[in-house]
């Protein structure tokens, strides 16, 4: 069985690549600022969502899959809903659309085939992937989920390689979000100067 922590793991890994600076930012604003800045990465993740379930007709497992994971997004109250309808909508292709009484149970008997399993738990980790940091709710909810899903090792294996090519994928803007994070501490710097430098002529008159 797969150890349901690969996903949070890999999720929190691809986050640690963002510079400390954006990490004080809301979720919202870091949110807003991956789909503007880093769309490569935005639309890696859903290509790879999409790319997966193109291959399953079973429309029963995706909707269940798409029901869990708008659950867990549902449990980050620190962002806007209007920004978790984006999300969710604009990487999953699907409606967001939570429904708290779904329990894992319920994956168990719809999701049946390795590749349903596959596609339900790169959709989570792509999601989790783009939404960086969880709260524990959904990290107990996502232990869950995989848990639920029955995955063999070597589905385990491919789901590790998955992860291992996105972490690859983010890596290539991490350069540039620690670029950005400079000039942002730069034009802050002389911001401050020149504010500085006003109030201390205002104080001469």
């Amino acid at each position: 069985m797969i150890d349901p922590s690969i996903i949070v793991d890999g999720a929190k890994r691809i986050w640690e690549m963002i510079p400390e600076d954006f990490l004080d930012w809301s979720k919202s604003e870091v949110l807003n600022f991956i789909q503007r800045k880093l769309p490569d990465f935005f639309n890696f993740c859903k290509g790879k969502i999409s790319a997966l379930w193109a291959r399953i007709t079973n429309k029963k497992a995706k909707e269940a899959v798409d029901t869990a994971t708008s659950n867990i997004l549902f449990l980050n109250d620190q962002i806007p809903l209007d920004i978790k309808k984006n999300l969710f909508e604009r990487i999953t292709g699907s409606q967001y659309n939570p429904d708290t009484n779904m329990t894992t149970q319920d994956l168990t008997e719809i999701i049946q085939t390795d590749e349903e399993k596959k596609a339900a738990a790169m959709q989570m980790a792509y999601l989790m992937a783009v939404l960086g940091q969880i709260n524990q709710k959904q990290e107990a909810m996502v232990n869950e989920y995989v848990s639920a899903l029955k995955i063999t090792e070597e589905l385990r294996r491919e789901i590790e390689n998955e992860l291992l090519e996105a972490e690859k994928e983010f890596a290539r803007f991490a350069e540039e979000l620690r670029r950005l994070d400079d000039e942002f501490k730069r034009t802050s710097s002389e911001t401050a100067k020149a504010k500085k430098e006003a109030s201390d002529i205002i104080d001469l008159i």
